[in-house]
């Protein structure tokens, strides 16, 4: 059993850029896991390096400087521990006192907060995650950090969304179930990033009081789904399914007693591009849950403890039958290994240190909190079009948001809504490169945007086709193929015409009901089988030549009435074989001459009378 370390004899030393403090009236130091440090810092004028020094003087000399705390303690036989923390002085105080005491309170946070300093929207494409964290901290040179996330696969679109950098990093951490504290000197992300140490073993009674270990039940049912589009695959995982290995005896208990206690189970969604993808992240959800089952707190003289590291906890437990032979030990309670995730320091002028902690149970895999991260919503917005040539053939696009111009970013391929989407059927519009969209964003999500429709800007008016009344609707694509509607009273029409009106269709109501077809070009009529013309009156005119022709079959002209044929200058009837002309009469007429030739036979006859009359007749 390790020695009672009530006899510690604590220091500080404090120094920043210009100012090194060795005396304080006390020193509080607040770390915890999931967001930034405080400290504060009680010096009276009798302390500080100048005791003269004014107010003034020392917020110049000290905001926004640099600090760093360095605590040890130790005592005769044992090994010296220290303790240090870096971190920013963001505020001086003069405090005075009813009694006239003067004191200066130096209080700060840890440098991660320069991480909140306002909120941005950026995207990142095919990068992997330790990527993505370096350069999203590449601009804080100063701060000292450890990137290693045990997560290696390539992210294939991220978006920072109206976020400071912090949350972003910390919403990646939940993400990929990475660890990210600041552990007094520097930035951790990921688990193998932690400094290496042994875990302190405290005692209970000796090194270690006022402890508090509880269990408690919460819910850990719920049930992620994804569809993914490109696959027409849908995922469905339900926590239950995702067992949480590791767990000690207490957190055990308080897990088992939530399996069977809570048994709704809460839809959810989760964008994950695979299966095994979406199993991972409900595992991973359901373990931060379980960290929430068994948790410890208390108090120690021990400052070797760290935030993020180990600690071991044991409970010797002692029987007394007889006071004048002393206490007998009857039993020693493991509680286990846990996580330190919130951490207090303290130190007074007395040179007494303590640190108040709160741990969890030790888990192996995920980090040991929840960040209560709440995902950004996106709103709609506009976007240009930089790309349309989509190679899976499902009309999608690449799109431009306006923050994204700076870093020459651009969308994945996205999805364009229309009136309707099947395979062989429904309505194919694709925006053209470089037009105005609206996007919104499925789930809300930033990372799953999808094209709603365009909207003209002040350079891509709709033209002068279009009035004010709004009497015109239409379709125009980008060669010049137009579809118009057109709604003035009495005056209504639809046009189809491509560029130049070389060609057009017209269906009107203005005057007579007219539809009209016409092309600076040629017009072709085909079928299969048979085209039928029904009118009170059809009329067919050609400016030079008019051609009836049909292959093997016959062609027909008939007529209810007259039939007339006539030619402004020739007119021919030929036949290859026969020429027969019926009627009950027949009247071949010339104004000059009359020719009847046959180049074999010439046979004329009536049944009746037959008459040859001219003022002279000859035959030979």
């Amino acid at each position: 059993m390790p020695a009672n370390s009530n006899t510690y004899i604590a220091s500080a030393e404090i120094t920043s850029k210009a100012t090194t403090l060795k005396r304080v009236n006390y020193v509080q130091i607040n770390q915890q896991f999931d967001t930034h440090h405080t400290f504060e810092v009680s010096v009276s004028p009798d302390m500080l390096p100048n005791p003269a020094s004014k107010l003034e003087e020392l917020a110049d000399k000290l905001v926004g400087e640099e600090i760093t705390i360095k605590l040890k303690q130790g005592r005769v036989g044992a090994a010296e521990q220290t303790m240090t923390f870096v971190g920013l002085i963001m505020n001086v105080r003069l405090v005075k006192e009813q009694n006239n005491t003067t004191t200066y309170l130096i209080s700060g946070l840890s440098p991660t907060a320069l991480l909140n300093a306002g909120r941005t929207t950026r995207s990142f494409t095919e990068m992997s995650l330790s990527a993505i964290v370096g350069n999203v901290l590449q601009p804080f040179g100063s701060m000292q950090k450890t990137v290693s996330p045990s997560f290696g696969g390539t992210i294939p679109y991220i978006t920072q969304y109206e976020e400071d950098n912090f949350h972003f990093l910390q919403r990646l951490a939940e993400k990929y179930g990475e660890w990210m504290y600041y552990d007094g000197k520097q930035l951790v992300f990921g688990k193998s990033g932690r400094a290496s140490a042994p875990a302190v073993q405290l005692w209970q009674g000796v090194n270690f009081f006022d402890m508090e270990y509880g269990v408690c039940v919460t819910s850990l049912n719920f049930q992620a789904n994804y569809y993914n589009y490109e696959t027409n695959i849908g995922s469905e995982h339900l926590s239950k399914d995702a067992a949480v290995a590791g767990l000690q005896a207490m957190a055990r208990i308080g897990y088992d007693k939530s399996e069977k206690l809570f048994k709704d189970e809460l839809q959810q969604f989760d964008f994950h591009e695979s299966g095994p993808a979406l199993q991972q992240a409900v595992k991973l959800k359901k373990s931060e849950q379980a960290n929430k089952l068994a948790v410890l707190q208390g108090r120690t003289p021990e400052m070797e403890i760290k935030l993020g590291g180990l600690i071991k906890v044991k409970d010797n437990i002692y029987a007394t039958t007889d006071a004048r032979q002393g206490a007998t030990l009857q039993d020693t309670i493991d509680y286990g290994t846990f996580v330190v995730t919130r951490l207090n320091h303290s130190l007074d002028s007395r040179g007494v240190y303590r640190a108040t902690f709160g741990a969890v149970p030790h888990d192996a895999d995920f980090a040991p909190v929840d960040y209560r991260i709440v995902a950004p919503v996106a709103r709609p917005q506009v976007a240009a079009v930089k790309k349309v040539a989509d190679e899976s053939s499902l009309g999608r696009v690449k799109v431009q948001f306006y923050w994204q111009i700076a870093d020459d970013k651009t969308t994945p391929w996205i999805r364009v809504t229309n009136l309707m989407s099947s395979q062989d059927q429904g309505v194919y519009f694709v925006p053209e490169m470089g037009e105005l969209v609206f996007v919104d964003f499925e789930h809300g999500d930033p990372d799953l945007p999808f094209v709603t429709g365009s909207t003209y800007k002040k350079d891509d008016a709709p033209g002068p086709l279009f009035n004010k009344d709004n009497n015109i609707k239409g379709i125009i694509t980008r060669g010049g193929n137009h579809i118009i509607i057109d709604d003035t009273d009495g005056k209504e029409n639809i046009r189809i015409y491509n560029k130049a009106n070389k060609n057009e269709i017209a269906l009107s109501l203005d005057g007579d009901t007219t539809i009209n077809i016409k092309s600076e070009g040629t017009i072709n009529i085909e079928a299969k089988d048979t085209i039928s013309m029904k009118a009170k009156t059809i009329e067919m005119k050609a400016d030079q030549a008019m051609l009836l022709r049909t292959g093997s079959g016959d062609l027909e002209l008939s007529c209810g009435k007259d039939l007339t044929l006539s030619a402004m200058s020739n007119a021919t009837l030929g036949a290859t074989a026969k020429l027969a002309v019926s009627a009950a009469q027949i009247a071949i007429e010339a104004d000059a001459t009359a020719t009847l030739k046959a180049n074999a036979q010439l046979a004329l006859e009536s049944s009746g009378q037959a008459s040859l009359k001219g003022t002279v007749v000859m035959i030979n």
